[in-house]
């Protein structure tokens, strides 16, 4: 074993390891308010923290090594060189680029002035992109191998002062800085490691609400784009010249094109996404901080897991599916966050394209066979590269480098858990390692590959590494030279060079009739990146949809699907009705979600879906039936739009049997379940009612209504059976609630946290089934899931907190949620808002007004200034009545109805004096100065501790109907009613515009003023 140490120097070790370590009794000086002061002395840290020890010396650490027979390590850099290295790239030199993140965990300059429950920070401002604002520790340094022997023997920081510099790239006339929240470019023209001048901003918007989970891992791609990932628990808002306000929460795969300014999302969801690798064909892979897994495989427009109550959801509601990690045989344990496909040709052949995963919790690294299953892929572990006894190993980084060999970025810290507000890590220690065979001498021996001539750099293609090959192919790129591109042709139709493909794609000669030529190549991958790169323009061509119909191979058909996302429904729609008659897919682990993702994604373009399912034979299609229909029935009547409404009642006249209709019934019938639902058309109501009676009428349904204890046996087994219909096991789940009885009390739980049913819409009628029943446990067991398996996504959240509003001890567990911060305010619908402060118990209205404040008695002074300003701000003539649609739609059409869109809880609009701003202005400013009849709000108190608010929607002698802020109806019994009173309130809230701009005020205000007299 060799060992090389650039420079170490024991004194600041042994001296300064103590130094940065945060005492709990001291006013920690992040803390920006006394509240977030006392919350950081009082949080208990979870996870592996810092335990006392003290590190090894660099030398001695790397002899420690157990090494797989055959391979050996050796120490590259270390302290006080480089200290809490995060990640490692390569120039066009060979030269090795080291991100130090010394300035984690808080960003300099800022202050803490909240914290939620999973430890994300609010900061009092958005930090000023370097150099501006307060300089951080982070720093970029360089290492050189000046003499060409494998050693690097000299380095330099090249840029100082980050803060949150989490990783690095070179290339394309500078250096690229992920320094969230912006990325960075710092030209450098003549290469002489100097920045020119102060850096651009590419792109803003990154969240810094956990630095360890920023977004990182800056890599190229073979098609000129930088790619990068975001950890789990930070939300972005990103912009660039070219794209404004790409909104997302938590996990994904990004990328960002530095010539056209373009940043899009590549992929959504994963781990703790803190790793990247792109393959030698292209594909996009990371690892994950989960167990049973070496990580996930990210097709391009795809969605996968993640835990949705603390990640947030899908950027796309209509979604309904997601992927699932890759599978893993062998060590189940966490985590694989760092991960890397070995392809650099220094290893033994039977290494090549198997996983390198070093594993910073167990201190050590992973190696797994990659093993393709379907569309996707499987791994299973070989023996461990290596494993070390020293604790302090925390490998958060691992690469090849240009000489093959594998590099490992080494933290060094006892502690590795950020679930602790102390800024106790060890920011003296770091080490970079390599690992290699036992024969090999590793060293990079072809110099600046910037100045060899563009015929040298095609010769690299040949070349065993994959990053020399990627790295020609970016250089050639970046050159622009087009005296190579017959040389490139002929690569590509004689010797399927991938590499050749991309660098024609990257001089912009990848044209309509060579693409339609390489469609019909016989190498797949060459097919498939032709179908890339057209997507990645948003342009189709006819020839794609007969390459869908006759693709033998399925990552290629997959990537047909990703494009029919990108490009325009003329071509999307051929390519997708080809994809589905293959339904050798219907049991990919992938195929059926990518092709309904990219319906999905066309579903505005009716016309053309419209005579897509006009075609009988497609219905009978397994893909269709099983997968693809129900899915899209669901996604219209989920929008709740009246126009995607009448699309359903469409389908639904299109279905060319009754097991056809059924399909889309099922699709109907989940959109609905627990949630609002909207007013639909008179065929479409009828035939829904039918449904959902034909559901209800089963004997054991009517059994269950009878009150017969062994029906609420048998339907608690039939609840809990996936494989029983779902509209069935949703109309059971209902009428267990309304039975009341205990025994279904646990089952319903175990339903409505999602332990028994992966449906949300049966979560939904689960936990409103659970207000029936009095008692505390549902609470706690309902809260307990808000980090997990109730999340935002639909409308699940949402639901437990109506359902946790209707009773008092209920309610004081939820607003405990809130004041805890466990619960942001915001994440507590409206209505519930206005519910829980309905209570008459002294109890619950201080704990509102402590989570929600005091209620906001507006003068009529201030009213009356409110509405001259908005007179002002419809004054001015700029308005959109159709961007005011959409406005409509997300703040009023919960409630009210206008031109035939939207739900009747509050009053239709249509009859009223539209066209009068002053109605408008008072109805909008002070809604309770005048409820209409029929539309007043009651609070009714039952028997049994429920406190049901909303409109009554019918009564009689025996019973009272109330229809509440989502439009779900409760009858109680008139013996079951104690008080019935009548709300001072409108349930409209006075503060309904206050997150609108004037632009949106005035583009709503158009909108309902359509066509009324003035």
């Amino acid at each position: 074993m060799r060992v090389l140490t650039i420079s170490l120097c024991l004194s600041v070790i042994v001296s300064s390891q103590l130094s940065c370590r945060v005492r709990a009794q001291e006013t920690p000086p992040i803390a920006g308010n006394d509240e977030v002061a006392e919350f950081i002395k009082n949080f208990s840290g979870r996870g592996t923290l810092s335990d006392g020890s003290q590190p090894t010396l660099a030398s001695d650490a790397a002899k420690q090594f157990r090494m797989r027979d055959g391979f050996e390590i050796e120490l590259v850099a270390s302290e006080p060189a480089i200290s809490q290295p995060l990640f490692l790239s390569w120039d066009s030199r060979g030269r090795m680029w080291v991100a130090q993140y010394r300035q984690y965990q808080f960003p300099a300059g800022l202050k803490v002035v909240r914290y939620d429950q999973h430890l994300r920070a609010v900061f009092d401002k958005v930090p000023e992109p370097p150099p501006h604002g307060t300089p951080g520790e982070d720093r970029i340094t360089v290492f050189e191998d000046t003499n060409g022997d494998g050693t690097y023997d000299s380095h330099k920081d090249v840029i100082t002062g980050l803060n949150i510099a989490s990783s690095v790239q070179v290339g394309d006339g500078g250096i690229w800085v992920l320094n969230p929240p912006y990325l960075l470019f710092y030209p450098d023209a003549n290469n002489d490691d100097v920045p020119d001048r102060d850096p651009e901003v590419h792109l803003s918007g990154f969240g810094l609400q956990d630095t360890h989970s920023v977004a990182n891992s800056l890599l190229w791609g073979p098609d000129g784009w930088l790619y990068g990932a975001n950890g789990s628990t930070t939300i972005g808002t990103v912009s660039s010249a070219a794209t404004q306000g790409v909104e997302f929460e938590g996990q994904c795969v990004w990328r960002y094109h530095p010539d056209t300014k373009e940043f899009e999302i590549y992929a959504e969801g994963g781990g703790n996404t803190f790793s990247l690798d792109i393959d030698s064909k292209g594909r996009v892979f990371s690892g994950t901080n989960g167990g049973r897994t070496r990580g996930f495989y990210y097709p391009q427009g795809s969605y996968s897991q993640k835990n949705w109550g603390k990640h947030g959801p899908l950027t796309n509601p209509y979604a309904f599916g997601y992927f699932h990690q890759m599978e893993c045989q062998g060590d189940d344990r966490r985590f694989a966050q760092a991960f890397l496909i070995y392809e650099g040709g220094l290893f033994p052949p039977q290494y090549d394209r198997t996983i390198v995963a070093p594993n910073a919790l167990h201190n050590l690294v992973w190696h797994s066979q990659l093993i393709p299953t379907g569309s996707t892929y499987r791994t299973e572990d070989n023996e461990n590269l290596c494993e070390s006894p020293d604790r302090w190993f925390r490998p958060v980084y691992a690469g090849v480098g240009p000489d093959g060999a594998v590099y490992m970025a080494d933290w060094y810290d006892t502690r590795l858990s950020h679930v602790s507000p102390l800024d106790d890590w060890h920011k003296e220690s770091g080490r970079v390692y390599r690992v290699f065979p036992q024969d090999a001498n590793p060293a990079y021996t072809l110099g600046d590959l910037q100045k060899l001539p563009s015929n040298q750099l095609v010769d690299l293609f040949q070349h065993p590494n994959k990053w020399v090959r990627k790295r020609a192919v970016l250089e050639l790129g970046w050159r622009g030279d087009r005296s190579i591109l017959q040389r490139l042709i002929a690569l590509v139709e004689q010797d399927n060079s991938l590499e050749a493909l991309w660098v024609v794609n990257l001089l912009g000669e990848l044209n309509h009739r060579r693409a339609a030529q390489w469609l019909k190549n016989a190498d797949e991958h060459i097919r498939r990146w032709v179908v890339r790169a057209l997507g990645d323009r948003h342009e189709g061509i006819a020839e794609m949809a007969t390459s869908a119909e006759k693709e033998p191979a399925v990552q290629v058909r997959s990537q047909l699907a990703a494009t029919a996302k990108r490009v325009p429904a003329e071509h999307a729609l051929p390519i997708i009705r080809q994809l589905l008659t293959h339904s050798e897919d219907l049991d990919d682990p992938h195929m059926p979600l990518m092709i309904w993702w990219a319906l999905e994604s066309q579903a505005e373009a009716w016309p053309q879906v419209e005579a897509l399912f006009s075609d009988r034979a497609l219905w009978k299609l397994p893909l269709v039936r099983e997968q693809i229909a129900s899915r899209l029935m669901q996604r219209y009547a989920t929008s709740g739009r009246g126009k995607d409404l009448r699309r359903c009642a469409r389908l639904v006249e299109l279905a060319p049997d009754q097991e056809s209709k059924n399909v889309l019934l099922v699709g109907l019938n989940r959109a609905f379940q627990g949630r609002t639902i909207p007013q639909l058309p008179d065929s479409l109501e009828h035939t829904l009612k039918e449904y959902q009676a034909s559901l209800g009428n089963s004997g054991l349904m009517i059994a269950l209504r009878q009150g017969s204890e062994a029906a609420v046996r048998d339907a608690l087994r039939v609840v809990g059976d996936r494989s029983e219909d779902l509209g069935v096991r949703i109309e059971l789940t209902r009428g267990l609630g309304d039975a009341q009885n205990k025994l279904a009390l646990e089952p319903l739980i175990q339903l409505a946290v999602g332990a028994r049913t992966s449906e949300p819409a049966h979560q939904r009628v689960a936990m409103i089934a659970l207000r029936r029943f009095d008692d505390d446990s549902i609470a706690s067991q309902l809260i307990g899931r808000f980090g997990s398996s109730i999340s935002a996504e639909h409308e699940l959240r949402d639901t437990a907190c109506r359902t946790l509003a209707t009773r008092p001890a209920w309610a004081k567990a939820l607003l405990r949620e809130v004041i805890a911060w466990r619960l942001r305010e915001k994440d507590v619908p409206v209505d519930v808002v206005q519910q829980l402060r309905s209570y008459e118990d002294p109890e619950i209205v201080a704990l509102a007004e402590q989570a929600f404040g005091k209620p906001i008695i507006i003068s009529s002074e201030q009213k009356l200034a409110f509405m001259r300003r908005l007179q002002g701000v419809l004054s001015q003539p700029q308005a959109d009545a159709n961007a005011g649609k959409e406005v409509f739609a997300k703040k009023c059409a919960t409630c009210h109805k206008l031109f035939g869109e939207g739900n009747t809880i509050g009053p239709p609009l249509d009859a009223y004096e539209r066209g009068n701003v002053n109605f408008w202005l008072v109805s909008i400013v002070e809604p309770s100065a005048e409820i209409r009849e029929g539309f007043q709000s009651y609070a009714a108190l039952t028997v049994d501790g429920r406190v049901i608010t909303g409109m009554v929607s019918a009564q009689d002698t025996n019973s009272v109907t109330i229809r509440s802020a989502d439009n779900q109806t409760t009858t109680v019994a008139r013996e079951d009613l104690e008080t019935l009173r009548a709300l001072k309130t409108s349930l409209m809230p006075e503060d309904v515009l206050k997150d609108l701009s004037d632009q949106q005020i005035r583009d709503l205000f158009a909108y309902v003023s359509q066509g009324a007299r003035r």
